[in-house]
């Protein structure tokens, strides 16, 4: 008997958070070294920090109707929300949405639906065909309420999500973005395009995928690959799978990424502003901290690499450089 083997990038997401919890306790041990030490640069949070400590975001997404009617999903009990033409919307609970065909009724094709998850918003939804979809924070997904009727599943995304679409025939899966398309049938993939960035990174876990722009032939991905789509070209690398897919198991992990790029995914989480100031916004930095923990204490972690102070005020944070 074969025993099943964990994927490598879920093994590897319990190495990071391990390591993320191990860290936590270091930089209390370092921060008390530091600022211990005469002439150290490293000096501890004013107590203005904790007075504005930023929580951590949550399972929170607005769903829009076809008839226009919004849900608040975060603030409506678990339970059916809504008939759609043949579909029932239901809330499970724990951040999930699922669409499910409702027997004997006939289902009316072209009804689209779009669920948004704001600054410190996730949220997950089972598509009406089965497939599984996490919204990243910042982040929208268009779609149908029934792929019934349709030549292939199309949906569009602008922020970040992970998919896991089950097959479906011959009928192709397609995720449009503003930098391009993604075609699979049967697949485990992740897309960051958010609309502030020039690029957007598509990441394959299982299966087959095809990124393609309207200007040139599709490049085809196998596991373990990254595209990434810049100004009308496609980069294909060969990357760590658990790197790209640690927010969606709630650490931050950042490895000589540049300050800004770091920057924009903890205003997303923590919906605030970030205000700089005499600081090289390219400056590459290295940490891992959990998604869960109040922002303070993923920029203790930042702080740790050097040349870089934090402060927290009302609504945003003061990166100055040392």
């Amino acid at each position: 008997m074969q025993i099943p083997q964990t994927p490598f990038y879920k093994r590897s997401a319990f190495i990071y958070l391990s390591i993320a919890c191990a860290a936590l306790i270091f930089t209390g041990i370092a921060a008390m070294f530091h600022n211990n030490q005469p002439g150290s640069k490293i000096k501890n949070f004013p107590d203005q920090l904790v007075t504005h400590d930023v929580p951590p975001g949550g399972n929170k997404a607005v769903l829009t109707l076809e008839d226009g009617k919004t849900i608040t999903l975060n603030e409506v009990p678990n339970g059916k929300l809504a008939d759609q033409s043949g579909v029932e919307v239901t809330k499970t609970g724990h951040g999930e949405l699922t669409f499910h065909k409702e027997a004997d009724i006939p289902v009316q094709t072209g009804v689209m639906n779009t669920i948004a998850t704001p600054n410190g918003g996730t949220y997950q939804l089972t598509l009406p065909d089965g497939s599984r979809v996490w919204l990243n924070a910042a982040s929208k997904l268009s779609f149908p309420t029934s792929f019934y009727g349709m030549k292939e599943r199309r949906v569009t995304l602008s922020g970040e999500a992970y998919f896991e679409i089950v097959s479906d025939g011959a009928r192709a899966f397609k995720v449009m973005t503003n930098r391009g398309e993604v075609h699979v049938n049967e697949a485990h993939f992740n897309i960051n395009g958010y609309l502030d960035e020039t690029w957007a990174k598509v990441t394959l876990f299982k299966g087959s995928a095809k990124v393609g722009l309207t200007t040139s032939q599709p490049v085809t991905l196998v596991p373990g690959q990254q595209a990434i789509v810049n100004q009308g070209t496609i980069q294909l690398l060969n990357i760590d799978l658990a790197d790209v897919l640690a927010w969606k198991n709630g650490i931050f992990v950042f490895k000589e990424a540049p300050l800004e790029s770091i920057m924009k995914e903890i205003s997303r989480w923590y919906d605030v502003d970030v205000v700089y100031m005499n600081i090289d916004k390219n400056k590459l930095y290295t940490a891992t901290a959990p998604c869960a923990e109040n922002v303070s204490t993923v920029l203790k972690q930042l702080e740790l690499s050097g040349g870089v102070h934090f402060q927290i005020e009302e609504g945003r944070i003061l990166a100055t450089g040392l």
